[in-house]
Parts: structure tokens; sequence; C-alpha cells
């Protein structure tokens, strides 16, 4: 997993940086092609809107859609007995004495390496290239990336097998986001012991007896600038993980009220929408000061934006299985599209700008802080495309496909309510319709009024830090895997 960056706004001396290959080199690797791309690679990924949408929406998405068409349950021949342990409400099937036959069981160990295994390094994946983007390679040297890479997989891998056999806890999907939460947390702290282990948390030179004794040295002045900028990069990045581990659990709360109660209320969708909305500005917002003061990375911060709106929006969709009526469709989205077609421009505008800048001192120019405006625009377009054609096709893979016993959230039963599948898929449909035609009224306005072309300081950016557009894709390839997990009924054979 070599790794390099170009990224001036965070450089650093903490670790070795690895190859640059941005410029053309016809002989690269053709690993390095795809995930080190040059910006010839990027400029014909993107030099058409449908290549675009091929790179950036078809490609994640299908690769996460192809993965959930493939059956994981054992097969309908299997004749072997089980009993149900009733530990959980997805409590694993253990070997009876009687002559049960249930459908809903998975091959756990199909499960284990293939399902869980290809989420398990996605996640990994995407960690080892934020860090690449961040100009530091997180192995030890002494075992090189590949390697560390594949024994940290399969570490997590091994904690499952014996989860899964000495503990009861494999029936919870959250027991195994929790595990991958650990597989992108661990290179955190493998980086944080190496950096340590190699004295690049202090200067090399170190005080004389005499200086020591003499003058007056704080602590905090012989700590080197880079390593407290890897430090808040470990915070955001340790914010921004937990969020998912978080949201599984608000999404649990959701769904198990849903079954003991009954379908929600109209009242009850929008505050289960808005609080959550809430929840992700808030640590949105938290990352992103980190990332831009005190980390200084610009496509670090496009990195974090992408990823909290991906999570709003996946949450966001997978709540339309559980809405009673057109009506909660309505109502949940026009408030939704009103905000986005004025909150851009006002927020680009010159007005907003000069009281920024009088109440809060901020010192980028206008043209920087339309561009941050107009990428937040453009992030949160990519996400919601990409969340919405994932849950369209996916609400009918899991409904009508093999895999549909155990993804019972999208099989529409016992919710005593007018709503069913051919009835959500039209109402998602019209959402996405309105959200599309919202966006190209925000972007016309902020092109007309305002003098900032949206997709074109995104095909900038692109450009400019190529490793961008891949770091993208794995991003929305681990969200939508992520929510896929949480929403998986687990009952092992």
């Amino acid at each position: 997993m070599p790794g390099q960056s170009r990224n001036n706004r965070s450089s650093t001396s903490l670790a070795s940086r690895a190859v640059t290959i941005y410029d053309d080199d016809e002989s690269s690797p053709l690993l390095s092609s795809g995930l080190i791309p040059t910006r010839r690679q990027v400029s014909q990924w993107t030099s058409s809107i449908w290549k675009r949408q091929a790179v950036l929406l078809v490609l994640p998405v299908s690769i996460v859609s192809d993965n959930n068409s493939l059956a994981t349950l054992l097969p309908s021949g299997d004749n072997r007995t089980y009993t149900n342990t009733n530990i959980t409400d997805t409590s694993t099937l253990l070997l009876s004495q009687g002559p049960v036959h249930d459908p809903q069981l998975i091959n756990f160990w199909f499960f284990l390496w293939f399902y869980y295994g290809i989420y398990n390094a996605i996640a990994l994946l995407l960690i080892t290239k934020i860090f690449n983007i961040y100009s530091l390679n997180w192995w030890p040297k002494a075992l090189g990336g590949l390697t560390s890479f594949f024994i940290f997989w399969l570490t997590t891998q091994l904690m499952g097998i014996l989860v899964y056999y000495f503990t009861g806890l494999g029936a919870y999907s959250l027991t195994w986001v929790f595990l991958t939460f650990c597989t992108m947390t661990i290179p955190l702290f493998v980086a944080f012991l190496v950096i340590r282990s190699e004295n690049r948390n202090v200067y090399r030179h170190s005080l004389t007896v005499a200086q020591k004794t003499f003058l007056t040295y704080s602590i905090e002045s012989r700590i080197p600038a880079s390593y407290i900028r890897f430090l808040w990069f470990c915070v955001a990045l340790a914010i921004a993980l937990s969020t998912i581990v978080t949201g599984k659990v608000y999404a649990d709360q959701y769904i198990k009220s849903t079954r003991d109660e009954g379908p929600h209320k109209t009242i009850e969708g929008l505050v289960y929408v808005y609080s959550w909305v809430a929840t992700i500005y808030i640590l949105d917002t938290l990352t992103d000061y980190i990332v831009e003061t005190r980390v200084r990375s610009y496509p670090l911060s496009s990195i974090f934006k992408l990823y909290y709106f991906m999570i709003y929006f996946i949450f966001y969709r997978n709540l339309f299985v559980r809405l009673r009526s057109y009506e909660q469709f309505v109502v949940i989205q026009l408030a939704s599209s009103f905000w986005v077609c004025i909150f851009h421009p006002i927020c680009m505008s010159h007005y907003v700008y000069r009281a920024l800048v009088y109440l809060f001192g901020i010192t980028r120019t206008y043209d920087e802080y339309k561009r941050q405006v107009g990428r937040g625009l453009f992030l949160r377009n990519l996400a919601e495309n990409a969340t919405m054609l994932a849950f369209l096709l996916w609400v009918n893979i899991l409904y009508f496909g093999p895999n549909s016993k155990i993804y019972t959230y999208f099989q529409f039963k016992d919710m005593n309510h007018a709503m069913d599948h051919d009835k959500t898929v039209y109402a998602s449909l019209g959402i996405w319709a309105s959200e599309l035609i919202s966006n190209f009224i925000n972007r016309s306005i902020c092109k007309r009024f305002l003098g900032h072309h949206v997709t074109k300081e995104a095909l900038k950016d692109f450009k400019e830090y190529p490793e961008l557009i891949v770091v993208f894709v794995l991003v929305m390839i681990h969200i939508l895997q992520d929510m896929l997990l949480a929403l998986l009924d687990l009952k092992f054979a």
C-alpha cells in the first residue's frame, strides 16, 4: 500500500513519504494505477458527465449491490437441525434434536470470509488511503504496507471467529460493526507507537544541562508542530469513526421502537430525521474545524465532509421503508428540498461572508470562501445521488433476491399500514426527482448570481489531488456496506 502526497497544506515530517507517481507513468503497476491514479487518468475519468457518474456513482453502488446479490443463506437442501437459543432478537441457531428446517440460516464461514471479509478489507483500505492523503504511512517499516495490511485484516477476522465460538455476541450486527471500528482505529495506535519509537514527537537535539537549568523552555515549545498536527488528525479521525457505531445504535433503537410500538407518526419521523441531521452537522462542524485550523488539509476536509454526508443520507434513505404514507414522504422531503435551495446560495453571499469575517475573523478570501461552500454543495449532491441509487437497487434486490429472508427490514411485513414495496419505490423516485430539481436550481443560482461554477471547481480539486477521487469511492462503498451490515438479520448455522 504505497502512499504519497502532494498536499502542501498538511506537509509533515512524521513519516517517510512513498514514491510520488502523480506524473504519468505507463509502467506503473496495475494496483498503483487504480489506487494511486495519475493526473492524466483522473482527467480521463472526469472528462464528461457520463464518465464522472460511472466512476463516482455507478462504480461504488454496483460493487456493494453485487456483493449483496449473492446468496449468503444455507442451500435449500440443507438437512441439518437447529433450535433457537433465543439469546437475542436475532439469536444464534444451534444443533438440536428435532428436525427443524429454517431457511433463514446464514453460512458463517461464507459470511466471515466473503461478506464481512470484503467489508473489513474496504474499511482498512479506506483508512490506509486517508493516511496516504495525510502523507503518513501508518505501518512499521520492518513489515511493509501489504504485510501489515494483511496481518491486521486477518487479526480482526480471527477475532470474529473467537466471538462466534466463545461468546453469544456473534448474533449482534453491532458486534461486527464494532470489530471493524477496531480494525480502522488500530492504524492510529500503530502510527502513534511508530512515531514515539522513532522519537519523532520531540526535536532531535536535546537541551544541554546549562539550557535545562537556566533557560525557561516550556514543554509545549519542545514539541514539533508536525506531531501536534498528527494528534489533531487522530482526534478528527476518531470522531468520524465513532459516528458509525453511534449511528448503528441510533438505527437499532429506531427499528426496535417500530417493532414494539408500531409505525411512527409523521412528527416522530421528523424528530428521528432531524435529530440525526443535527448530530451529523455538529460532528461535521467540529471535525471540519479541527481539520481546517489544526491539521490544515483541504483534501482531508473534503473526505470527512463526504463521509458525514453519506452517513446522514443513507440513514435518511432507509427511513423510507418505515414511512406510512405519501404524506410523510412529502412532509419530510419538502423541508429538505427547501433548505437546500436557500441554504447554500445564502451562505455563499457576500453579506454572510462579511458577517463571518466580522464575527469570527475568518482570514480566507471571498473566492476561497465560495469555493468551500460550493465544495459542500457538490459533496452533498454526490452523497444524495449515491445513497438514493443504492437504496433503490437494494430495496429491490433484498426484496426479490436470494437474501430477502435475512433482510426482513425490507420485506414490509407486519407493518399495518398502507405503504408497500411498490409505493415505497415510486415515492423514492419522486423524492430523487425533487432533489435533482432543487440541486439544479441551487447550482444555477450559484453560477448566475454568485459567479461560482460548482462542478468546474470540483474538477479542479480532482486534478490537483488525484487520489481524492479514489478515497471518495472508498468512502461511499464503506458507508453503504456498513448500513447493509447493520440491517442484516444474523442467524448463523
